[in-house]
């Protein structure tokens, strides 16, 4: 009987002593808010894939500060109303310790201002591309965001020594979708050409539920412009891409966001309409020797296809799986969910994702890579630009 109790004391010494398998130790409530329904419903169940994929390899890591990780995914629609009233669930029924929300810019925005600023709830940003997600007139809007996705503005500096000089688009068309996201890239990308010596020659605003582009780019096509740069999800551009190939238009295109795939553009514009695109990404699981680490890279690229996961998917999945690394690393520095000290821990990570290095300025941004991958002879292609 004696030995019975002390193998009992033991065995319930190892349980509290490993982490992860205290006895009644509480799991660790992350929330997401995604688009799962809408027309951003197939990039919101993409990232879904990647932040699911970063739990199951933390938890079977032992979790976060010795906690089990538990998901609350709620769907936002992309819209600014649903994605607020989603992230108020998270946050009052669901007692989430810290969010990631809510892909696009204008319902980051809402969430931003309505619900984890609010509630004093830490909220990283793995989508969004605003500019005003993370500056306002010179000051951070939010203590409580950090976002690990470039803003446009991020995104356009980094290719201006290459846009107009190296690849070309010296007199450019763009063509943007209705929301801050399309309309802050094509102010920011215009800037940046402007200052190179190139010019701008039209900006078409288009609705995101629009299918029928013939009009713009017919009148694209008879411009002087011999260069697009369309700012929209995979599947609208994939659409623009068809009636461009249609035309019989032949002006250099870009692709801004990091959202596009080469094997999405094939699968959804077919192979020669997507020949030649320019995608902007911010990780290539094609070539995982341009990631920090890039034995972490394939092996995420190769879980993701082994989980029956579309490819076409590798452009949005990446950023749920680095949006869960920075609040691990941040929930790590704390040893602690405790919200304040969360949100001042972020200030303090420095860790290395899939996208590059998430390490957070006094706005609560972070700067991935920005990199450059076209599609050649039907696959991807690094041009001479980013060698």
């Amino acid at each position: 009987m004696k030995n019975k109790a002390i193998g009992f004391m033991v065995a319930l010494s190892i349980l509290v002593l490993i982490p992860g398998l205290a006895l009644g130790a509480d799991p660790v409530k992350i929330g997401v808010v995604y688009p799962l329904t809408g027309v951003a419903a197939a990039a919101g169940s993409y990232q879904r894939a990647g932040v699911e994929i970063a739990k199951d390899k933390m938890n079977a890591e032992g979790g976060v500060i010795g906690r089990q990780i538990q998901l609350f995914v709620e769907d936002g629609a992309n819209d600014p109303a649903q994605s607020v009233s989603a992230a108020e669930k998270l946050v009052t029924r669901d007692k989430v310790d810290a969010m990631i929300a809510a892909w696009g810019s204008s319902p980051t925005l809402a969430v931003s201002a309505s619900v984890t600023k609010k509630y004093g709830v830490p909220q990283v940003v793995d989508t969004a591309s605003s500019v005003k997600v993370t500056l306002v007139d010179g000051k951070r809007p939010n203590p409580w965001l950090f976002r690990i996705s470039p803003t446009s503005r991020m995104e356009a500096e980094g290719l201006e020594k290459t846009l107009v000089s190296k690849m070309g688009f010296s007199k450019v068309a763009f063509m943007a979708v209705n929301n801050d996201w399309g309309r802050g890239a094509a102010e920011e990308f215009s800037k940046v050409i402007k200052r190179t010596n190139g010019s701008v020659v039209t900006t078409e605003i288009i609705n995101a539920d629009a299918t029928d582009f013939l009009t713009q780019l017919t009148k694209i096509k008879n411009s002087e412009a011999n260069a697009i740069i369309i700012t929209s999800d995979q599947a609208q551009v994939s659409l623009i891409l068809k009636q461009y190939k249609q035309l019989g238009m032949t002006q250099k295109i870009l692709t801004t966001g990091g959202g596009i795939v080469p094997e999405g553009l094939i699968l959804l514009a077919g192979l020669e309409a997507a020949e030649g695109v320019n995608i902007i990404t911010f990780f290539a699981p094609w070539f995982p020797e341009l990631a920090k680490n890039p034995q972490e890279a394939k092996w995420f690229s190769d879980e993701y296809l082994k989980r029956g996961n579309a490819a076409k998917g590798f452009g949005e999945a990446f950023r749920g799986y680095d949006g869960m690394k920075a609040i691990k690393a941040a929930m790590d520095l704390a040893k602690t969910t405790d919200k304040e000290k969360v949100r001042a821990a972020f200030q303090k990570v420095d860790v290395w994702g899939l996208s590059g290095r998430i390490k957070f300025d006094e706005f609560g941004q972070s700067s991935p890579n920005i990199l450059i991958i076209q599609v050649k002879n039907g696959k991807p292609f690094v041009p001479e630009v980013m060698k």
